[in-house]
């Protein structure tokens, strides 16, 4: 059935929002096709913090991308479903946050995989983790999209948008979102930045 997660201060209704239902230890991320059939369920198993997939995993689009029409100001991008909840719910539930389908790793390949429908949007903020595999593929993510692409800087405490959830630091997360600098690539030097040279 679908429960808050009250470890992770996330609340029944983002969870009903994404269809993520519960049992005693189990959590069930759904995860559908381009046609927003549900054809896989990511399932979690809480004590020992493994997944193990339910379905036809081949044929899934980003979590949660079935729940957003294509096109519109703001979409954000995470690594991980409890992260998508966190920061959907923190940024008061107002605009479109999906996460890759398998960790940082393949973000590129599951990005590449919905090119189109992310490139629909504005501005893309990518909200990966801090540490190191998280900014490479956010780097890597970002070059796809060049100057529409913006890269979340975490606070000391958080790696991730699940942590600021936890802690009560929402606040912060909201401010690390709106500031997100534009992706700039490597040797290319923003206009914006020479003022105080000239």
């Amino acid at each position: 059935d679908v429960r808050a997660i009250a470890d992770r201060n996330i609340t029944r209704d983002t969870c009903g929002y994404y269809g993520v239902t519960q049992d005693t230890d189990k959590h069930f991320y759904p995860y559908t096709d381009e046609d927003g059939k549900t054809v896989a369920y990511k399932q979690r198993n809480v004590e020992h913090k493994t997944f193990s997939i339910l379905g036809d995993f081949k044929k899934a689009t980003l979590f949660g991308q079935n729940l957003f029409n294509k096109g519109g100001k703001y979409v954000t991008l995470v690594e991980g479903e409890l992260d998508a909840l966190s920061a959907f719910q923190m940024t008061g539930s107002k605009w479109p946050v999906v996460s890759i389908r398998n960790g940082a790793s393949a973000a590129l390949k599951d990005v590449k995989a919905q090119y189109e429908w992310l490139d629909s949007f504005e501005s893309i903020v990518i909200c990966f983790d801090s540490d190191e595999p998280g900014q490479k593929a956010a780097v890597e993510v970002a070059e796809l999209f060049g100057n529409k692409a913006k890269i979340v800087k975490h606070i000391k405490d958080c790696k991730d948008a699940s942590d600021y959830l936890i802690t009560g630091q929402e606040a912060a997360f909201v401010n690390a979102w709106w500031k997100a600098p534009q992706y700039v690539p490597d040797g290319i030097i923003a206009a914006s930045s020479l003022w105080e040279s000239v």
